[in-house]
């Protein structure tokens, strides 16, 4: 038996940097489990059954993307709701990752972290059906605007518009289209792709999107400050888009060239 030994010997010295080199278990809150966490609903991004913090049977580009990088990890989803004003509050999240289509700012850095770009965007004008559609900025200037709190959108009609009324702010989406939907907004100032896709599955409802302001927005999903899972899932992320997955799910839900929709200056 003596001469055996030293195969077998090997053969363990063999296994051990194979054993040794399994990936490390993603650093979730809940072993096994990915915790993402979405916002109001978002036709082509994030839409599903909202009862209290849970969302059942979710569908979207986003769903599907937090999926496929679950997938990579080897994790199981879990879905939960996190209102969007609670997203960027500084404390400890109750989620592992959220994507509520958030742009990506050095402000909101300051109480959170955001994975590198899964999609850039720039601010659209979606009007009310009584609304004569602008020609320009200076007569987006006249109309009464609403945005929806704590965005890019309400912080561009602030900072650089200037309209010659306050804008009205809203605390979701929902509200804000539905401001629109009666005429109480003239003017919606939310992303290109929102706007867009909102207009889609409800083009009744709306009058055109009148058009664009480039801001060359990038938007990230939303992690703990100082979150360990963060490298893992920018990596993750940097696969996904390099073979491919990204790209076809964003021609799979969206579908739509927001390049064709004119640009207001």
């Amino acid at each position: 038996m003596k001469r055996f030994l030293p195969l077998l010997v090997a053969a363990a010295l063999v296994a051990a940097p194979a054993a040794s080199a399994r990936p490390a278990e993603a650093p979730t809150l809940q072993p096994g489990k990915l915790i993402v966490a979405f916002g109001d609903p978002a036709p082509g991004f994030a839409s599903g059954t909202v009862r209290g913090n849970t969302i059942t049977n979710p569908r979207g580009y986003e769903v599907d993307l937090a999926s496929a990088i679950a997938a990579k990890l080897g994790l199981k989803t879990v879905w939960m709701y996190s209102p969007w004003n609670s997203v960027f509050a500084p404390g400890t999240k109750r989620f592992d990752i959220s994507f509520e289509e958030a742009t990506i700012t050095s402000q909101r850095k300051r109480t959170v972290d955001f994975t590198s770009s899964y999609l850039n965007a720039n601010q659209g004008v979606l009007l009310s059906k009584q609304t004569t559609a602008p020609k320009s900025l200076a007569d987006l200037r006249k109309l009464q605007l609403c945005a929806q709190t704590n965005t890019t959108g309400l912080d561009w009609i602030k900072t650089q518009l200037h309209p010659a009324k306050s804008p009205l702010a809203f605390p979701t989406t929902t509200a804000a289209y539905q401001a629109v939907q009666i005429n109480k907004c003239q003017a919606l100032i939310l992303d290109v792709p929102l706007v867009s896709l909102e207009k889609k599955q409800n083009p009744s409802k709306f009058g055109p999107v009148a058009g664009q302001v480039v801001t060359h927005e990038q938007y990230g999903a939303v992690l703990q400050k100082g979150s360990k899972l963060l490298p893992v899932v920018n990596s993750t992320l940097k696969t996904l888009t390099a073979n491919g997955t990204v790209g076809k799910l964003q021609k799979k839900w969206f579908n739509l060239n927001f390049a064709k929709i004119p640009t207001l200056s």
